[in-house]
């Protein structure tokens, strides 16, 4: 395992070339290692965006269900969404997301951050804890298909166990909440 020596030197971008610009870009960047050697990557681009874990006053989680057409099924999910330039930090994102999608706004907390795929993805995506929730809806984006499920933390690990919350990012911010949630509160 490599610790911060000349070998994990960052490669040079020699030359970068578009295929596709839309609310997904894609663009073929050509790199050269320190050692010579070099390849292209496709890279993905999207927007930074926001998971959110909220809690409602019983303690459980407010995940929503949406069909998701690539996966072409529903899946349960937590409230995630992007980073629009209406949004003036990833907190005002959190709390535009939850309200359009779970129709309650609440107190955040910041609990980690994570690429979501960066193998082939730029996008990084900030995790927060939101608490105290009162209802405060706002509109559901258009192409959005929400149904509000509320799910204990039990249950939502158990769910991640049987296959039934199966995307990467819910996944991982479960994690992050359980350790959050476990931790000392003077650690917090």
């Amino acid at each position: 395992m490599s610790h911060g020596g000349p070998e994990d030197a960052i490669p040079e971008v020699l030359a970068s070339r578009r295929l596709s610009d839309g609310y997904i870009g894609l663009r073929v960047d050509t790199l050269q290692r320190p050692d010579g050697g070099g390849h292209d990557i496709e890279v993905v681009e999207y927007k930074d965006a926001v998971v959110i874990v909220p809690i409602d006053h019983d303690g459980r989680i407010l995940m929503v269900r949406q069909y998701r057409h690539p996966a072409r099924r529903w899946l349960l999910e937590l409230p995630a969404g992007s980073i629009d330039d209406r949004d003036a930090s990833p907190a005002e994102a959190a709390q535009r997301e939850l309200r359009e999608e779970t129709g309650h706004r609440g107190t955040l907390t910041r609990i980690g951050g994570m690429y979501l795929a960066p193998g082939y993805s730029e996008e990084w995506q900030e995790i927060f804890v939101a608490d105290r929730l009162v209802e405060d809806a706002l509109e559901a984006d258009e192409d959005e298909d929400l149904r509000l499920q509320h799910v204990t933390l039990e249950d939502a690990l158990a769910y991640v166990d049987s296959g039934r919350i199966c995307d990467a990012k819910s996944i991982a911010a479960l994690l992050m909440y359980l350790r959050y949630s476990d931790a000392p509160a003077q650690g917090r």
